[in-house]
């Protein structure tokens, strides 16, 4: 149960972490956008890792 709700918290990040990134890119302040990207994709793999317990 902790895993899955672990899983849908991150997966919630990473969602919030990519609409943050695109006005971010829009405005021209690509250094923010690529720190939310790099988030987003961590938030992904933690996202993986709680559903299924495994890395890739």
């Amino acid at each position: 149960m902790q895993r899955s709700v672990f899983g849908v918290f991150t997966a919630f990040l990473c969602v919030i972490c990519v609409l943050c990134a695109l006005p971010a890119f829009r405005k021209k302040r690509y250094g923010l956008g690529v720190l939310l990207l790099l988030n987003a994709f961590t938030n992904l793999v933690n996202t993986i890792h709680a559903f299924y317990n495994t890395l890739f």
